[in-house]
């Protein structure tokens, strides 16, 4: 969520001469290039939004009015901290009897405390240092106070830092509770999301019990686990539509049908730099993970094919340290994911699910200790000052697998690049091991595209960078030294 500046541990917040600036700094240092100030609104006018698209190479931002970043701050947002609330009252009775009858008053603070940071984040007022007992208290400061003050709120801050900091503030808010301290406020959306698909779950299931080692097989669980991105809960009443039946119950059918929707597949080197025993010894895959619910699943199942046709002997899942973005994985996510599968009464279903725990059992699925940097505002270049231990147990990997559009952004450190930029640029040095990125587009954050693939989209949809309709799975060779 960051900038291609993002602070690192010692050094100023701001970019360096090389980097991409944010408007205001782009309009103190170069005043012949400053773009006029449209104001199309009131709230345009008091908080300095500007009616244009983000500009190529600055950090995506609610300053830019036609941009996903304002409808993200504008719209999107305000919506999951509503829906935080009314859910809080609608199960106001229900919590009280599993915590406690002291819950009781905790959850009238909570909910006006969410409400404070509601109208924070709706008014762009400042960030606010955590002043609780959070274990990432320190780092989540010093990023804070590293920032520029003009590029401290949420609307002049980069759309990524901005995102980060509501999402810890909110599960900060029942961390700093007594008795609501195990409570997780989307829980409920988690579960359902697996539940839910449980006719998915038993399709994909039976479709999965093959022998076949090869890279068409390989390929098609590449691409299902793509679209099962498309099962992530309704961030605003207004997400669109997904691609037409390539996931769900005609997912195992339309997932070939689907492929005029992934603008960048390389799965071939992918299956090749796997499938290579002579150049990479390494045997260990690392998943960093995205949603809970049916899109876990499939990882199980993308996994499993991994380990059971010799492409790795080990999968080592990476999670969240603690509720992150409506559904991302953690830990207790993790474990229910297995524990609901494995007693399930469907027999099939349950027996899949006890095979995972098998596997986790006999170290094939392995759990990576918590890490912070997962939920800190650091783009993934400044992994190896932030957190060098992580760093060092990715370098042992034989690939790391980057799961979704959170992911795909801290890579590219939430920047306009143009959409033909080479990755290895992008990642300004982030290369730990080889590492493939498999992402449904939801943020116009891209690179790594054929020449013309993003002018022949944006002449059909000027949004479809936003639209979640398009996919993407990349590869990046770290055999290779690329990078600064």
């Amino acid at each position: 969520m960051e900038s291609p500046n993002c602070p690192s541990l010692e050094q100023s917040a701001g970019p360096t001469e090389d980097e991409p600036k944010t408007k205001s700094q782009a309009e103190q240092t170069d005043g012949s290039n400053v773009v006029s100030r449209v104001f199309k609104t009131e709230f345009d006018a008091k908080y300095k939004i500007y009616d244009m698209r983000t500009p190529l190479n600055a950090f995506m931002s609610g300053q830019y009015k036609r941009s996903g970043a304002y409808n993200t701050l504008r719209n999107r947002l305000p919506v999951i901290l509503t829906n935080v609330i009314d859910t809080l009252t609608k199960d106001k009775s229900e919590l009280v009897e599993q915590f406690g009858e002291e819950a009781r008053e905790e959850l009238k603070i909570i909910i006006g405390l969410i409400s404070r940071l509601k109208y924070e984040l709706q008014t762009d007022k400042p960030f606010q240092a955590f002043a609780g007992e959070e274990p990432d208290r320190a780092l989540w400061n010093k990023f804070l106070s590293l920032l520029p003050d003009e590029e401290r709120t949420f609307f002049r801050s980069c759309c990524l830092y901005s995102e980060c900091y509501m999402h810890r503030k909110l599960y900060s808010f029942v961390e700093n509770s007594i008795f609501l301290r195990p409570y997780d406020f989307h829980v409920k959306i988690k579960e359902h999301s697996l539940t839910s698909c449980i006719d998915d779950v038993l399709s994909l299931t039976k479709y999965t019990r093959r022998t076949d080692k090869s890279l068409e097989i390989f390929g098609e669980l590449l691409r299902i686990n793509l679209w099962s991105n498309c099962n992530d809960a309704p961030r605003d009443l207004e997400t669109p539509a997904p691609p037409p039946s390539p996931f769900n119950k005609n997912v195992l059918e339309d997932v070939i049908a689907a492929d005029e929707y992934i603008l960048a597949n390389q799965e071939a080197q992918i299956w090749q730099c796997l499938d290579n025993r002579k150049q990479n010894k390494r045997s260990q895959v690392d998943f960093i993970l995205d949603n809970a619910g049916y899109e876990l699943f499939t990882d199980f199942i993308l996994a499993e094919y991994m380990i059971e046709k010799g492409l790795a002997t080990k999968v080592c899942f990476h999670m969240k340290a603690h509720p992150w973005f409506v559904t991302d994985v953690t830990a207790r996510d993790f474990k229910w994911t297995l524990e609901y599968l494995s007693q399930h009464p469907d027999y099939i279903i349950s027996l899949i699910g006890k095979k995972f725990l098998q596997f986790l059992e006999e170290g094939k699925f392995e759990l990576a200790p918590i890490s912070h940097f997962w939920t800190c505002p650091y783009p993934f270049f400044r992994m190896r000052e932030a957190d060098p231990d992580l760093y060092s147990s990715l370098q042992q990997s034989k690939l790391i697998v980057f799961k979704g559009d959170l992911n795909y952004r801290k890579l590219l450190q939430d920047v306009c690049w143009d959409s033909t930029q080479d990755m290895n640029t992008c990642l300004r040095g982030f290369l730990p091991s080889n590492m493939c990125a498999i992402r449904r587009v939801k943020a116009e954050v891209i690179c790594g595209l054929p020449e013309g693939v993003s002018e022949t989209q944006s002449r059909k949809d000027p949004h479809w960078m936003i639209s979640g309709i398009y996919g993407v799975i990349q590869f990046v060779d770290g055999s290779r030294e690329f990078g600064y």
